[in-house]
């Protein structure tokens, strides 16, 4: 009896492993948020990887250059655990568009794309729309695992974006030097 239970749980662990490798899987998460400020100032922001601790509370460091086929780092703090990630540079159109996948050795097994989109709704306000999809075998695993603290955190990149932007928009330097405002 004891045999026949190894041979049954062996086989169920198994096809679990098998199936992680053969069956692809994905999820998605978006989070929109409308801001008072100008795709440029928001750009402006996205765009100069080297400011991110100074306003950017998920992703505090990004290194890297900001080029379709370039390789940048991101810092994520999921809670209390920071992981840093590669990622290649997909789209960089000015004031629309920023998108980046992640690049690490399991990017075979799960590999996320994050996308911000602008989007102009008139009177100086900017409609965010961040959208990020996890696909590949072990997806699902990554969504158990993670998928919570991904959303909070893409809730929370966004909300700290719309704080800088609307500070900056409304005269605060926000975090910047005086040189730095200046050059906005």
């Amino acid at each position: 009896m004891v045999m026949r239970s190894r041979s049954i749980l062996l086989a169920i662990i198994s096809l679990v492993f098998v199936s992680m490798f053969v069956v692809d899987s994905s999820w998605e998460v978006e989070h929109r948020i409308e801001i008072s400020a100008r795709k440029s100032t928001i750009w402006t922001l996205l765009s100069e990887l080297e400011n991110y601790s100074q306003w950017n509370r998920y992703s505090p460091s990004v290194e890297g250059e900001l080029a379709v086929g370039e390789v940048v780092w991101v810092e994520a703090h999921l809670d209390n655990e920071i992981q840093r990630v590669q990622n290649i540079v997909l789209t960089v159109e000015p004031e629309q568009e920023l998108c980046w996948q992640s690049a690490d050795w399991y990017g075979s097994m799960a590999r996320g794309t994050r996308c911000r989109n602008l989007y102009p709704q008139g009177q100086g306000t900017t409609l965010l729309v961040h959208h990020e999809i996890m696909e590949g075998p072990l997806a699902w695993l990554i969504e158990l695992i993670y998928r919570e603290r991904i959303e909070r955190g893409i809730k929370l990149v966004d909300e700290s974006l719309a704080q800088r932007a609307e500070l900056i928009t409304t005269g605060g330097s926000g975090g910047f030097t005086e040189h730095e405002k200046d050059k906005k």
